[in-house]
C-alpha cells in the first residue's frame, strides 16, 4: 500500500487475512508501536500507512549500542571507517551543477555557527548528500544512523565553553570548504586522506567526551 493510503476497516482485514479481531488489533497495535501506521482515533478513526522510519531505526540501532555498553568514541571510529572512502567517491563522478549545488550548502551551513546541534545537522546533512549523489544508497542510510547517536552527544555532551563552540565550527566549515575543493579537482585519494586527517582532529577534540558510553545520550 502507498503511503497516506487508508487502511481497510477490521471486518474486511478479518476476511482477508483470516484472522480473529484480537489477532487483528494485536497486529495493527505493533504496526502503530513501529510508526507504520497511524491509527487515528473517535469519530474520524482508522489507520494510515507510513512509510518506515529512519528515526524509529536509528531508536532501534541506539538500543542495541546501549546494551552493548558502546561509547561514543567506538561510534566516531566507525565514522571515520565509513566516511572519507564514501565522500571521496564522489571526485570521480561530480558533475558542475552537483559542486555548485554543493557549495551553495555549504553556504547555508556557515549560518548555522553558533549552534552546536543545528550546525552538526546541517553539516551531516551536507555530507550525507554528497554519499547520495554517488548512488551509495545504503552507506548514505549508515550515515543517518550514526548522525543520530554523534548529534545526541554534541546535544547532551558537548561541553566545550560557548565562546569556544564558533572557532571549532569555523575551522570545521573550512574543512568541509577543502573537501568540496579536492573533490571538484577530481582527487579522490586527497580528498579522502583529508577527511580522514579531519575526523581525527574531531576525535581529539572529543576528550574525555569520548568515554562517554551512548545509553547515557539516549537516557
Amino acid at each position: 500500500m502507498q503511503e497516506g493510503a487508508s487502511v481497510p476497516p477490521e471486518t474486511e482485514l478479518m476476511r482477508i487475512y483470516g484472522v480473529s479481531r484480537p489477532t487483528l488489533r494485536e497486529a495493527l497495535r505493533i504496526l502503530e508501536a513501529e510508526q507504520l501506521v497511524l491509527i487515528r482515533r473517535g469519530g474520524i478513526g482508522g489507520g494510515v500507512v507510513q512509510k518506515p522510519s529512519l528515526d524509529v531505526a536509528a531508536r532501534q540501532f541506539g538500543f542495541v549500542l546501549q546494551n552493548q555498553a558502546v561509547t561514543i568514541g567506538d561510534v566516531h571510529r566507525a565514522r571515520s571507517v565509513v566516511e572519507p572512502p564514501a565522500l571521496a567517491a564522489l571526485a570521480l563522478t561530480v558533475t558542475p551543477a552537483q559542486l555548485a549545488e554543493l557549495n551553495a550548502q555549504l553556504i547555508e551551513v556557515n549560518q548555522h555557527i553558533g549552534d552546536p546541534p543545528s550546525y552538526s545537522r546541517a553539516a551531516e546533512e551536507l555530507r550525507e548528500k554528497m554519499v547520495m549523489m554517488t548512488g551509495q544508497a545504503t552507506l548514505t542510510l549508515l550515515m543517518r544512523l550514526l548522525r543520530e547517536v554523534i548529534q545526541r552527544h554534541t546535544t547532551a555532551v558537548g561541553r566545550h565553553p560557548p565562546d569556544r563552540w564558533p572557532k571549532l565550527q569555523r575551522l570545521s566549515l573550512k574543512s568541509h570548504q577543502r573537501l568540496l575543493d579536492l573533490i571538484g579537482a577530481g582527487d579522490a585519494a586527497a580528498a579522502e586522506e583529508h577527511w580522514r586527517e579531519h575526523l581525527a582532529e574531531v576525535e581529539h577534540h572529543l576528550g574525555r567526551a569520548a568515554a562517554t558510553q551512548v545509553i547515557d545520550l539516549l537516557d
